[in-house]
């Protein structure tokens, strides 16, 4: 299917407006008597159900994967899936969207320091300024929530948020080997099935099964697992195939604002001045260390590996 550059530009704004959803409805969903197990996993479920029959019908082909690369999608999958939505579930139960969008966002810093020593890749005058502007700014949101009191952290809670930014990384680097044979539909699907099992098995099969909640609470489940999970990684995808990919890597960068602006609507969660220091400071570091991307490098960034 062939569309326009302008139609690929609006479709990656769509994918980042619902990846920005994930937030805010697991709010309501905990709201609701949803614990963040139940969230992971149930959302996980639906979305590998609704993504296994689009991919079967519009791209069969992404179906397969070879048997010596089931232990590779296991283990991204055990670590960019499993691990990463359970902290970032868990620290938007503990802290809140901004707080943990944000650590989550800093993870562009976690690669590039990691791509220093894992593939002696240069560290440049950019990256030397961008740094400490993400780790300043991170600082800045997770402790800056009342002016009077000062910087105040919820422990638990950003170590949770960065918990989903080191995720988020090993999602960035084993997703960029993964590419070198596999589709984005083959990875996101495979991350999909390999994570629900897991998220399954660690839930305890028979306790799912006597799950016993609200029709709120499966709503706002459901409105995860279609939106964030489904409609924004179908969007991206299509998206990405008519946009360079640097490009959408800077298109993918609004996500905060997003995120933030619904928490703010929907949640009337309350953002103080500090802390919109920080969001500005990390947003402009992440900015500094895309812009000195390749467009390899900025593709797998700019897919989104949260529910």
């Amino acid at each position: 299917m062939r569309i326009s550059v302008n139609a690929a530009y609006a479709l990656m704004v769509v994918a980042v407006a619902m990846w920005a959803t994930a937030g805010p409805f697991a709010v309501l969903a905990y709201d609701e008597g949803v614990n963040v197990m139940q969230m992971t996993t149930f959302a996980f479920l639906i979305g590998a159900v609704m993504l296994l029959v689009l991919i079967a019908v519009l791209d069969p082909a992404s179906l397969r994967i070879r048997r010596k690369d089931i232990l590779p999608f296991l283990i991204f999958s055990l670590v960019a899936g499993v691990f990463l939505n359970l902290c970032w579930f868990g620290a938007i139960d503990l802290t809140s969207v901004t707080i943990t969008v944000i650590l989550n966002y800093s993870y562009p810093s976690i690669v590039t320091v990691a791509s220093v020593f894992l593939f002696k890749e240069r560290l440049t005058g950019a990256k030397l300024m961008a740094l400490p502007m993400t780790f300043l700014g991170c600082v800045l949101v997770a402790g800056g929530q009342d002016l009077a009191e000062g910087l105040s952290f919820n422990t638990y809670g950003v170590l949770l948020g960065i918990g989903s930014a080191v995720g988020t990384a090993v999602y960035y680097l084993g997703g960029k080997k993964l590419e070198e044979t596999y589709s984005p539909n083959t990875i996101i699907l495979y991350m999909f099935l390999f994570s629900t099992v897991v998220l399954v098995l660690m839930a305890n099969p028979i306790e799912l099964a006597r799950t016993s909640l609200s029709g709120e609470a499966w709503m706002w489940i459901f409105q995860v697992a279609v939106w964030s999970g489904v409609i924004g990684f179908l969007a991206s995808m299509i998206a990405l195939k008519h946009l360079e990919a640097s490009k959408a890597s800077i298109v993918a960068s609004i996500e905060p604002v997003f995120a933030i602006s619904m928490a703010f609507f929907i949640l009337a969660e309350e953002v103080s001045a500090v802390q919109l220091a920080g969001v500005a400071l990390v947003i402009s570091g992440v900015f500094l260390l895309r812009f000195g991307r390749r467009g390899k490098e900025a593709l797998s960034a700019a897919m989104s590996p949260t529910v």
